[in-house]
């Protein structure tokens, strides 16, 4: 029982972290204008909105996930033109959460 509370207490400061700072997070550059978030809830994705794109760019949401041992590692989501929205989950796991989220950019 101990355990699960570590664990569960170790995935909150993550989660709680990551909402805090990914409501500011945007794409730098002068490439469009762009969104992140992720959601409040498990399972944990991570979204991110541009616009402002030439017509032959793309982008798509970058996630790096976390578990409970610290373990990290990279997710994207699919590749989409201006206006459109990418969304990436890290896991199914309602332990695993996302630390960062960005953008990843194909001109």
């Amino acid at each position: 029982m101990k355990r699960s509370f570590a664990v569960f207490g170790i995935t909150a400061a993550l989660l709680g972290g990551a909402a805090a700072l990914a409501p500011a997070a945007s794409a730098s550059g002068s490439v469009g204008n762009c969104n992140t978030w992720t959601s409040s809830k498990a399972p944990y994705t991570g979204s991110a909105y541009c616009s402002k794109l030439a017509m032959a760019d793309k982008f798509r949401v970058k996630l790096t996930c976390v578990d409970p041992r610290g373990s990290q590692w990279t997710v994207y989501g699919p590749w989409k033109r201006n206006t459109e929205t990418s969304t990436a989950k890290c896991s199914d796991n309602p332990n695993v959460g996302v630390l960062r989220v960005g953008v990843s950019f194909n001109a």
